[in-house]
Formats: C-alpha cells, structure tokens, sequence
C-alpha cells in the first residue's frame, strides 16, 4: 500500500431532452440558450436520429461534410439506388455535370455554401449547403425525401461523433423511410455489434468490394453513402496535414469556413465574444436544391426556402 489518498473530483452536468438527443452544456459560467434546430423540434414520428464513431479529426470530417462536388463521382452509384435518394429530379444534374461552380455567401452563424450545375433551357441547379458554426452541416434536400445532416463533435483530437439526423419538415416518416435508416442507408450505418462503431471501417478496409468496384456499381467499391465520406476523411490519417493541400475554386466553402472559425475563436480569446452559431437565431435554417434562371442569385430568390418555418415545405429539386 502506497499510503496516498488519490482523490478524484467528479463533475455533473445537466442534460435536457430535444427531440432524440440528449443535450448538455460543459463550459464554465451560464449555459447558453437551449437549441433550436428544426429536425429536433418536429414531432418524433418525422424525425430519426443515429451517431457513429469516426476515426479522424472532427474538423477534416466537417469539411467533407460541406463539399458538394464528390457527391458526382464518389456517391453516383447511390443516387438511384438508395432508398433515401432515388427518384428525385435533381439527380440527373449531379450526374450530368461534375464540375459544379461553388458561390459561398456569409450568413449571421456561419455560410451558405451553393454548388452550382447546369440544369435544361439555360437555367442553373442550385444544391445549398448551410454550415452553422461550428460543426453542424445539411445536405440538400432531394425530391420529397427527408432532409438530412449532420453534427461533428470532437471526442479528443483523433476521433470524433458524427451526429446524423433525418427529417421531413410538414409530414411522418413512412416505415419504409425509417427502416432504410434503422438499416444503415442514406447517411446511417451498420454497426459493430453492441458499439457505435460502423461495421465497414479502417481495420477491415471498409469492407470494400473489387468487384462492384470494377463493375460500375460504386465508384469507390464501398457500399453506403456515409462510410464512403467516412472511408476517405479516415484515409487522410487522424489529422491531415494540409501543408500539402492544393486548394481549388471547389474548395471556396471550406476555405472560407476555416477563415470564419479561425476569426471566431480569436474574438473570444481576445475579447470573451460568444461565437456565431450559440444564438438560436442561427439554428433556423434549412439546405435547399433549386433551379433558377442565370440571372437570379440564390441567396435572393432561394431566401425563403433556406430558413426553417414550422409546418411550411420547402422547394426541393
């Protein structure tokens, strides 16, 4: 026996239930206000939540999340096969044009980020991606499928939670929607049994497959929309070492996004400025995919369709 007392200081922290997530907040001083996001304020049968562990950064994980151009080559085999996407009309551009055209516009808790397609009779397909900040992102929405996206909390600087969250804004999940989700379709995942950990991950090469590789049937030979993202955000190593990035036009969104988050994080070292995104303000957004004509900027005409208004549908292409 040492003769020594280690003594261990436990700390609690109140938990508040919205929607399916448990919430906490583990700063020091007075908690913030309580969040406000739509798919956890509509009613349960409209929305379904899961959480997987990822093996990398949760910074270079969010950046993968607000990229719309890999959607082209690395999820086109799941355009028109998953459940949770098939059918919508805006597939056809992802499609048809890979070389989208990005415009990023600044909004009070972080970015609208539009990739930009061509769509028929010289008009523009816009898919529009919000980040709020500092780590929460949508995808567009495709046809009348539920709207889906995702949170990226850190658990140290290797790993992260990725948060995914389906929902429809005016109407329930059919059963056939909630179990395409419960098995691991759309942006969900199978997992290790009795874990959180995907089924398909690094220690068995994501469970790749050669052959559907070869024969079109998925581009990276990884079945599942979310462990495709996950495979290559992993893949860069823990923390990527972006020294050696080569940043495109494409890039814009991420790049003005680590601009933003690097601002924010000086203010509050340097002046105690609370960060964009803690305001429930900043909460009320949704993504959007519409066709314009060339000469109208979507965060004019798509304004009403990127703010989230209870019981209202948006556009959706």
């Amino acid at each position: 026996e040492s003769g020594f007392c280690q003594r261990v200081k436990l700390t609690s922290y109140p938990l508040v239930k919205i929607g399916d997530i448990l919430w906490a907040y583990m700063g020091a001083g007075e908690a913030p206000p309580l969040p406000q996001w739509e798919f956890a304020l509509v009613p349960s049968d409209q929305t379904f939540t899961s959480k997987r562990l990822q093996e990398c950064n949760w910074l270079q994980a969010m950046e993968g999340g607000i990229d719309s151009s890999h959607v082209s080559w690395l999820h086109r085999g799941n355009l028109e096969s998953d459940p949770l996407f098939k059918g919508a009309r805006g597939n056809r551009y992802n499609l048809s044009d890979a070389r989208p055209v990005f415009e990023v516009v600044e909004q009070p808790g972080g970015l609208f980020i539009g990739a930009r397609r061509n769509a028929e009779g010289d008009q523009y397909y816009w898919r529009i991606t919000p980040w709020v900040m500092p780590c929460f992102t949508m995808v567009p929405p495709r046809g009348d499928h539920p709207v889906h996206g995702h949170f990226w909390i850190p658990i140290d600087d290797e790993n992260c939670w990725a948060w995914s969250f389906d929902y429809h804004p005016i109407r329930s999940l059919t059963p056939a929607e909630r179990q395409s989700m419960v098995e691991g379709k759309g942006i969900h995942v199978r997992y290790v049994p009795g874990t959180y950990r995907p089924l398909a991950n690094k220690d068995n090469d994501y469970l790749m497959d050669r052959a559907a590789q070869k024969a079109g049937t998925t581009y990276s030979g990884i079945d599942g929309i979310a462990m495709q993202d996950a495979s290559l955000q992993e893949s860069m190593g823990p923390i990527v070492d972006r020294a050696k990035e080569i940043l495109v036009s494409t890039d814009n969104g991420i790049i003005m996004a680590r601009h933003r988050l690097i601002k924010a994080a000086r203010a509050l070292a340097e002046k105690g400025t609370v960060p964009p995104g803690v305001d429930p303000a900043h909460h009320r957004v949704r993504s959007a995919a519409i066709v314009l004509p060339p000469d109208q900027a979507f965060k004019d005409a798509a304004k009403d369709d990127l703010t989230a208004r209870a019981g209202i549908a948006q556009t959706s292409v």
